[in-house]
């Protein structure tokens, strides 16, 4: 099985939606209905995800979206500036907003508190606050939040990589969320190589644009 790190996994969607034009949305479309796949929706009916502003947060607001639509009790929380947010993660956060669905933000301790309830109500608790791209030390806010979930959560759900988790070492940025299980994309991830109950699914990426930037990285 080929593992990459998070600079090829990025450069190979980079290649997708730049160089073949399979838009970021689609993409992200389908990650979110592999994620609802490895989902037991007989076994799980209420859920609290907790996403960050980038396209992590993106699959997690469609995650979300997708179960609501299936008759789920979902809350959804959202970590991070939203002025900052990705492109793909603010069509998602618009859709839900169309859809009158509440989105509560977590700027504080009060906000903590009301994230805390609602994780010890839910069946299942989805992280999809950071993704592969980070590289620094967990601190602040996004410390407590991960501190709760790993405390209060029945059951978790990492989509991509477990947060917190630097995603070419597998090393421990400070704190992670340590997810029951995980649901990466395409292709596995070298950090999560040591990691159990990692599912690798293919979210449409063509054979010919992974080969493709792999011989590039390989060639330099």
């Amino acid at each position: 099985m080929i593992a990459v790190t998070g600079n090829e996994m990025k450069a190979i969607d980079n290649y997708c939606i730049e160089k073949l034009g399979i838009p970021g949305i689609v993409l992200m479309e389908n990650a979110a209905l592999k994620v609802i796949k490895n989902i037991d929706l007989d076994k799980f009916n209420s859920f609290t995800i907790i996403c960050g502003v980038g396209n992590n947060g993106g699959d997690g607001l469609a995650v979300g979206r997708h179960l609501i639509v299936e008759g789920k009790d979902v809350s959804i929380f959202v970590i991070g500036n939203l002025n900052k947010a990705s492109e793909d993660f603010s069509i998602n956060y618009s859709i839900l907003k169309n859809m009158k669905i509440e989105i509560k933000a977590i700027e504080d301790e009060e906000n903590l508190k009301d994230l805390i309830v609602c994780i010890k109500k839910s069946d299942m608790t989805i992280d999809s606050i950071f993704g592969t791209g980070l590289t620094r030390d967990v601190e602040g806010l996004y410390r407590d939040v991960i501190a709760n979930i790993n405390e209060h959560s029945k059951y978790i759900l990492s989509i991509d990589i477990p947060s917190g988790i630097d995603s070419d070492t597998g090393k421990v940025l400070g704190i992670c969320v340590k997810a029951d299980k995980t649901v990466t994309f395409q292709l596995m991830k070298k950090g999560l190589v040591d990691y159990e109950n990692v599912i690798v699914e293919s979210i449409g990426m063509p054979k010919m644009a992974i080969e493709e930037v792999l011989q590039l990285t390989m060639d330099h």
